[in-house]
């Protein structure tokens, strides 16, 4: 059994082994890579809530909500692959703090918490991406400004500011965002290079 630590990162939620060097160790309000969704949801909550649904390149995997309240998060994500078996694993989870029209506010929290997250992560690369376009939006004016924290894996935690365009804000009701994912090696490797061709 694992031996869990919760660590409260400037208002967002960590729970983690303490020695933890694979993304499966850490969860985002009790939710880790691996679980199965319907640990966390009904099915009819899954069927219920497709206008929230978020379908990547040719439907392979699907980011859902898979958390009904949170102190922490105005909303949590899991994303699972599309199998259409009925057991559908979760391959990243992230949390959400909406900053609308308020990108400043959201860089000072993904620094607040990158500089708790970079003592903690001992056993990770930190890479600074910088600020550039998101795939999301063929516009390109929509831009992330991303920090990640590797694992030897090649999995990650990632700590993200998304500023979306105008376009998108009126047309999906995309608001400034900061997030935090924790994201599997497997959808890491799909999002790379097939999700945006």
């Amino acid at each position: 059994m694992k031996k869990l630590l919760g660590i409260l990162v400037l208002g967002i939620l960590l729970s983690f082994n303490a020695n933890a060097d694979d993304i499966k160790d850490f969860q985002i309000e009790g939710i880790s890579i691996g679980d199965k969704l319907f640990d966390h949801i009904t099915l009819n909550q899954f069927n219920d809530w497709e206008e929230y649904k978020y379908y990547y390149k040719d439907k392979k995997f699907i980011i859902v909500p898979c958390k009904l309240t949170s102190k922490q998060y105005d909303q949590i994500g899991c994303t699972i692959k599309n199998t259409f078996d009925g057991n559908y694993k979760i391959y990243a989870i992230n949390g959400t703090i909406k900053f609308p029209n308020d990108i400043s506010k959201c860089f000072k929290k993904k620094n607040e918490v990158t500089n708790v997250l970079k003592d903690l992560l001992s056993n990770t690369e930190m890479i600074n991406r910088g600020t550039y376009t998101h795939d999301a939006d063929p516009t390109g004016n929509s831009k992330q400004t991303v920090v990640d924290f590797e694992f030897k894996s090649s999995a990650y935690i990632r700590v993200v500011c998304h500023d979306w365009s105008e376009k998108l804000t009126k047309e999906n009701g995309w608001t400034d965002e900061f997030k935090v994912y924790l994201t599997s090696k497997e959808l890491r490797y799909f999002i790379d290079n097939i999700a945006y061709e």
